[in-house]
């Protein structure tokens, strides 16, 4: 049985710049949700400390995530925010066992 692909990103702000980024990633869902092999794309800030941006994302198959990674939403995104927003980031690709 083929299953999909799940994501979780989790970006840490550089001080001062959670509410520069989340405008931009809001446009990154937005383009992100039109892409081939997206089935869910949603961005979550976080309660106890609002530099904390989460994605949580599903993808047909892991080619498709990969074509996301390269492709033009993840590119432009990058060249609009610029170098140094991110104080670090972590990405999870994850396949589900129960």
């Amino acid at each position: 049985m083929d299953q999909t692909l799940k994501i979780i990103a989790r970006m840490v702000a550089t001080p001062g710049q959670a509410d520069r980024l989340v405008d931009h990633m809001k446009q990154l869902v937005e383009d992100t949700r039109k892409e081939a092999g997206c089935l869910s794309y949603d961005l979550f800030r976080g309660t106890d400390d609002p530099d904390v941006l989460i994605f949580v994302e599903e993808w047909k198959t892991r080619e498709s995530w990969e074509a996301h990674m390269a492709g033009e939403a993840i590119q432009s995104f990058n060249a609009r925010i610029g170098n140094g927003a991110f104080a670090n980031g972590e990405v999870h690709p994850l396949q589900q066992i129960s």
